[in-house]
């Protein structure tokens, strides 16, 4: 198996057992098994070492010099992965045993295929089944010709297999560009970044696609209530301001020049948005613990604030297409 399956951590000792187990428990085990723990200061990587000690099978454990982020993290692997293909998996989550195998099978089956994700279920922080998960992709290559050709942001989830050389020849996962400093602009919508970045190549019959089944067990943490959503909403602006470039032949910005080039009112209207985006989650987690006015009043905030904004996370997180 022409496969490299990528971990990348920070202080993950509290799940990584659970994630080792759904690894050591697929279908295939052929795959080459990468582990990057970035300065990780919990017990990481003695429950590691204690896991493997117990479960024998080869893995690589990469210890990185310095902090550098989840994005580095993956550009580190696919700078030195020997592999084809690489897969994703978060320290935190829990691959089905069929997740390597069935996306394996898929992007092998056809040259034009360059990455192959699948649909995900949610659960929470102690592994409990939440409502609702991540349905996005293409499930045809003509959906994907179609939506690539329109200009459209590619977005698909994170548990992803994709062909490592043609991520790298349109620049794998970008670290340049980024003011140094907290929030890690680099770390956001990174995957949505290199999707995009991959999707020009449907000029050559190059494809991305989902396998439309539920392959992964995704965890939604309660701490992700206090996201400040307005990083994220920028980082998103700027991918969908390059892949217009692109299309116009154009060269890409850097973050830090598309930023610099907004208008108070265009921050003013991305303010909002970010508003309507942390009142929903916020009003997600309440009405999950049963505060029942407390998220009504949230929703109702974030409403107010997009009112697009609602209707547009039920109809790609909750909607099966």
């Amino acid at each position: 198996m022409d496969l490299t399956l990528a971990i990348c951590l920070y202080n993950a000792s509290k799940y990584l057992p659970e994630t080792l187990e759904c690894i050591v428990g697929q279908t295939v085990q052929d795959f080459h098994l990468m582990l990057i723990n970035d300065c990780s200061t919990d017990d990481s990587v003695a429950v590691i070492e204690s896991f493997f000690a117990a479960h024998p099978r080869q893995y690589e454990l990469v210890n990185l010099p310095v902090n550098g982020g989840l994005c580095a993290g993956r550009r580190y692997v696919e700078e030195h992965a020997t592999t084809r293909y690489v897969l994703f998996v978060d320290a935190d989550d829990c691959p089905y045993p069929d997740l390597v195998a069935s996306l394996y099978d898929k992007i092998t089956s056809d040259e034009d295929l360059i990455a192959v994700g699948c649909h995900l279920e949610y659960m929470g922080s102690k592994g409990e089944k939440l409502t609702g998960g991540i349905y996005l992709g293409c499930k045809s290559k003509e959906e994907f010709y179609a939506k690539a050709q329109a200009g459209k942001l590619m977005f698909m989830q994170p548990t992803a297999m994709y062909d490592r050389l043609v991520a790298l020849r349109v620049g794998g996962h970008n670290t340049e560009g980024f003011p140094e400093g907290k929030p890690r602009y680099r770390d956001l919508c990174e995957d949505l970044d290199l999707w995009c970045r991959m999707s020009d190549l449907y000029t050559e019959g190059k494809a991305i696609v989902v396998v439309p089944r539920i392959l992964c067990r995704y965890r939604k943490h309660e701490s992700a209530m206090s996201t400040d959503s307005m990083g994220m909403l920028l980082r998103m602006k700027h991918i969908k301001n390059n892949l217009r470039r692109r299309r116009r032949g154009e060269t890409d910005l850097t973050f830090i020049e598309f930023r610099d080039s907004l208008t108070p009112k265009q921050l003013k209207a991305i303010r909002r948005e970010a508003i309507a985006a942390d009142s929903l989650r916020k009003g997600y987690f309440l009405l999950k613990k049963g505060r029942v006015f407390s998220a009504l009043y949230h929703f109702t905030r974030s409403f107010f604030a997009n009112p697009g904004y609602l209707w547009q996370k039920i109809r790609s997180n909750l909607i099966r297409k």
